[in-house]
């Protein structure tokens, strides 16, 4: 396919622009590409991911600080392997599963900003299925109740607390 800028050169760059919900494609070739303002842009805001390491990407979402600095008191290092943070945000890699408790509060601010949450709510194992099951549904009774007791919807909560006082018995 030609460019569409010069009709010259084949087009390698396609350029997608959206403006008042009207969508405009653009199908460039280098040189035009280079040119144009609006992919220029683009391409100096784009951060390849690739192109960093596991230790810059971990800094990055711990906002610039070494992360082994923010790890609580003198637990810089796992007692059982002798990891250090800054180990692991260098090869990627816990140690050993007791490394996954000592770094905890240092994992949790990027865990939930990379995930949204710091609690796994996807697909549940058949064989874990029931418990992880009735503790979710317990969860989500308890925030309705307290939903309920905020409103001053006593006879809906007491129906709730009901039923959590029954699947938690079970």
């Amino acid at each position: 396919m030609k460019c569409q800028k010069c009709n010259e050169r084949e087009a390698n760059t396609h350029y997608t622009q959206i403006i008042n919900g009207k969508k405009q494609e653009f199908y460039l070739c280098d040189k035009c590409a280079a040119e144009s303002p609006e992919v220029a842009k683009m391409q100096t805001n784009f951060v390849n991911p690739f192109d960093m390491s596991l230790e810059n990407f971990l800094s990055g979402i711990f906002g610039g600080s070494s992360p082994s600095r923010s790890i609580a008191g003198n637990a810089t290092a796992c007692p059982t392997c002798g990891m250090t943070f800054r180990e692991f945000s260098k090869g990627g890699k816990m140690g050993c599963s007791t490394c996954y408790e000592t770094f905890r509060e240092s994992l949790m601010a990027p865990l939930k900003q990379i995930h949204g949450s710091t609690e796994h709510t996807g697909k549940i194992p058949s064989r874990m299925g029931g418990k992880l099951k009735a503790d979710r549904k317990i969860k989500d009774l308890e925030l309705k109740l307290s939903q309920a007791v905020l409103e001053q919807n006593f006879e809906e909560a007491a129906k709730l607390r009901d039923e959590i006082k029954a699947l938690k018995s079970e």
